[in-house]
């Protein structure tokens, strides 16, 4: 078992493998799961750069965290079976204290624009997130990058699996002549629509860019917090996370919380 300290946390990373020798030096890997379905059990090689792209991020926030690759997707950066992010978050429960498991990266979505998760209450994904999250470890997922191609139908919505309500769902911010400002890619949902799901920060992106890197962002901040308060876990850690955002107001009047790294109250 991997003993949970302040230097210690564990962030698993589900994605596209990592590649170790291309993280900031110092980084810690572990050995982690393939569930690509090419190679061998072990192999977490990162063919495509996505999920290396979400390590560094996460550990140039937070550069004790370690990294735990959990590989879903394929060479070509393809998930040929969802069941397979199922498979992962049933084996992340399973292993979550021998890892020292404080949050998982999930910085992925598929193409679809939902305002409620509805009709996945109840699925085995939902229920396995829950679980995590009540255990006190965290799921940061992307809210997706379809806004252009959806918001003449919905101004509001994101992606799967970030539209799950236990996730910690991320959008993206980007740079403009005026400022920050919500990232025309980004998907979102607003929590005046009472739905009971909302895009819960918004962050400008680290690497591989989007809303993927502003979830690898938020991942960061959590393992950061986490190492200055090693008592905490969870939802208090979700609570200063949220106490330090500051508010982005949009061209429509509603306020968005920006997280900020930089600006993170460490102790």
């Amino acid at each position: 078992m991997i003993e949970p300290t302040p230097s210690s946390m564990t962030i698993a990373v589900l994605d596209s493998g990592v590649n170790a020798d291309q993280l900031p030096p110092g980084t810690v890997v572990l050995p982690g799961l393939n569930l690509s379905g090419e190679g061998g059990e072990a192999d977490t090689a990162d063919h495509g750069g996505h999920g290396t792209a979400i390590a560094a991020t996460i550990a140039g926030i937070a550069p004790a965290a370690r990294i735990l690759p959990v590989k879903l997707m394929d060479r070509r950066g393809a998930l040929r079976d969802r069941s397979r992010i199922e498979n992962a978050f049933a084996w992340l429960l399973a292993n979550a204290e021998q890892f020292g498991i404080g949050a998982v990266c999930a910085a992925f979505a598929d193409s679809s624009h939902r305002v409620t998760d509805e009709t996945l209450r109840g699925t085995n994904l939902q229920r396995y997130i829950a679980a995590l999250r009540a255990s006190g470890i965290l799921t940061v997922t992307a809210a997706g990058n379809w806004y252009p191609e959806h918001r003449g139908r919905s101004p509001h919505g994101m992606a799967w699996p970030a539209i799950i309500r236990e996730t910690v769902s991320v959008g993206a911010l980007a740079e403009t002549e005026e400022g920050a400002g919500l990232a025309r890619a980004s998907q979102r949902l607003h929590a005046s629509l009472n739905t009971g799901c909302s895009t819960a920060f918004f962050a400008l992106p680290g690497e591989p860019g989007m809303t993927s890197g502003a979830a690898a962002v938020v991942a960061g901040c959590f393992a950061a917090l986490r190492q200055a308060y090693p008592q905490e876990a969870g939802e208090r850690l979700l609570e200063r996370l949220r106490a330090g955002c500051r508010e982005l107001v949009d061209e429509n009047g509603l306020a968005w919380p920006v997280v900020r790294p930089g600006a993170l109250a460490l102790g």
